[in-house]
């Protein structure tokens, strides 16, 4: 394993923090990608990017994603991380994830198409329980530079905090390759990472605590300009946007620090043309608001009073809060927005959810 600086290491409460190997490392990576059956649409490689779920046929067997360790509301409080060679953010050792089917009558969300593209017809619905890694994939901060189209130029994000970190050393092959360094951020120890057009930082705070912060579409004189704006004072992130021009924050944590994993279900909408399945996946639970997930390269618009993220190859849709409902764009994009407007919630009761309801 790659090391972390021995000053760093020295603010570590936990002993034996970095332990692991990149086996472990990569079979975590594998089942939480596995767990979400996501497809990366991405503003840069890694985890720093939208994706969207697409689902074709789960059985009736549970579910069950074993990516070790502690359960929220365990004993444990612990909440670790791995930290990718891009300097990105991993689900760490005390998570353990799972899905499991539920009825479609029993499900919180249960939203249904009233306005299906031509040449389309509804399948089936289904609908899953399963836990998201909270503290590993929510920022705790995220601002944004908007042009005048919505399209996002630049931002920052900031995770956090987490008790222990270990670090990769493998990962995905890449080129030009992520460049690690020792460097300072507010006064104390961090690891630098440069990549492509991001900039990360890991660092620990006063108390022990580990943050990562990622910078995007700025050089480095900018990005730290930016994390100039940062602090963090306990679980909480302050920013000083007065500091740093054209950055508007979109989403800031106030309450207290994202657990390791939430529950959350997942809706399932399946429609064909005879030829291929199309996907709408509609997840609830979410403790951010959409446009928290924006990415470098995306629009931010609204549709009908509800945030829309465009990622071009695919759509999120805030249905309400906490509810976001992600698509690829298999027809016209017009005929996609007006499909995503047209969600309506239906009664527990009523017969459709039995009729179109996944036979497993």
């Amino acid at each position: 394993m790659t090391r972390l600086p021995s000053a760093l290491l020295a603010t570590n409460p936990v002993t034996g923090a970095e332990p692991g190997d990149a086996e472990r490392l990569a079979s975590i990576r594998a089942a939480v990608d596995t767990r979400r059956h996501t497809v990366a649409v991405r503003s840069r490689p890694f985890r720093h990017g939208r994706r969207l779920a697409v689902l074709a046929g789960l059985t009736s067997v549970a579910v069950v994603v074993a990516v070790a360790g502690t359960r929220l509301g365990t004993s444990d409080p612990l909440v670790s991380a791995a930290i990718a060679v891009d300097g990105s953010l991993v689900c760490g050792s005390t998570l353990e994830g799972h899905a499991e089917p539920i009825r479609p009558d029993r499900a919180r969300v249960r939203l249904f198409p009233t306005v299906i593209p031509a040449g389309w017809r509804l399948v089936d619905v289904f609908a899953r329980s399963s836990t998201w890694p909270a503290a590993c994939t929510v920022p705790s901060l995220m601002a944004a530079d908007l042009d005048e189209g919505g399209v996002m130029r630049g931002g920052v994000w900031v995770n956090g905090p987490v008790d222990r970190v270990s670090f990769e050393e493998g990962g995905v092959e890449t080129n030009p390759k992520p460049v690690r360094t020792d460097d300072t951020l507010d006064g104390r120890p961090a690891v630098r990472y440069d990549w492509r057009d991001s900039i990360s930082w890991v660092w620990s705070d006063e108390r022990g605590k580990y943050w990562q912060a990622t910078v995007s579409g700025y050089p480095l004189e900018h990005a730290r300009e930016i994390m100039a704006a940062v602090r963090t004072d306990g679980d909480q992130v302050i920013w000083s946007g007065g500091q740093v021009r054209g950055l508007r924050v979109l989403h800031q944590r106030t309450g207290p620090r994202y657990p390791a994993e939430i529950p959350t279900e997942d809706w399932y909408i399946r429609l064909t043309d005879g030829h291929g399945d199309w996907i709408v996946n509609v997840r609830s639970g979410r403790p951010e608001p959409l446009a928290a997930d924006l990415r470098t390269g995306m629009r931010l618009e609204s549709l009908d009073g509800h945030t829309l993220i465009d990622g071009k190859a695919g759509l999120s849709y805030e249905v309400r809060p906490g509810t976001w409902a992600d698509t690829e764009v298999r027809v016209d994009a017009a005929a996609v927005r007006a499909l995503l407007a047209g969600l309506r919630q239906l009664p527990a009761d009523d017969p459709r959810l039995d009729e179109y309801a996944m036979k497993e």
